[in-house]
């Protein structure tokens, strides 16, 4: 039983990260764009001082290879700028450009429409238990791993 849950589990929370992915870079492609530069775009729309490509990666909890590769798209686009160009492009704050505030209101206007239409699918009260549910599953995986790399040290 509980083997069949955890296979039923590991299966939807694939397809779910896949449809997600399909989901964002549906949206995203007439933007010329995909579904990582929007989540870099909300991370900096947090951020109106700006994020060095370090802090971006922590908070996008991505690699920082794909960071310098999707920052080096944004830059190309437009959608973002170094707000203290004379740093090294490390240490420089990534601040969001007109066009890249641009970018950002209409990626939320999808996000948002997107929520209005799951509600009517499902309640508030199932959508908060779901977050909390991923929440600590991910926070208990995370631990798992950590323990499990400083047993191996």
């Amino acid at each position: 039983m509980l083997i069949d849950r955890y296979a039923l589990f590991r299966i939807y929370v694939e397809n779910l990260s896949k449809s997600l992915q399909k989901y964002e870079n549906s949206k995203m492609s007439s933007l010329s764009m995909r579904g990582i530069h929007a989540l870099c775009l909300f991370q900096l729309g947090k951020h109106p001082e700006g994020m060095t490509a370090s802090e971006l990666s922590q908070a996008c909890e991505v690699d920082k290879a794909l960071i310098s590769r999707v920052v080096a798209e944004l830059l190309e686009l437009s959608h973002i700028a170094h707000k203290n160009p004379q740093k090294t492009k490390y240490r420089s704050k990534l601040v969001l450009t007109d066009s890249g505030k641009a970018c950002l209101r209409q990626v939320t206007h999808w996000v948002c429409d997107a929520i209005r239409d799951l509600k009517s699918e499902i309640t508030s009260e199932e959508l908060n238990a779901f977050f909390k549910v991923i929440t600590i599953l991910n926070r208990f995986l995370d631990e798992g791993a950590v323990e499990e790399n400083s047993a191996k040290v």
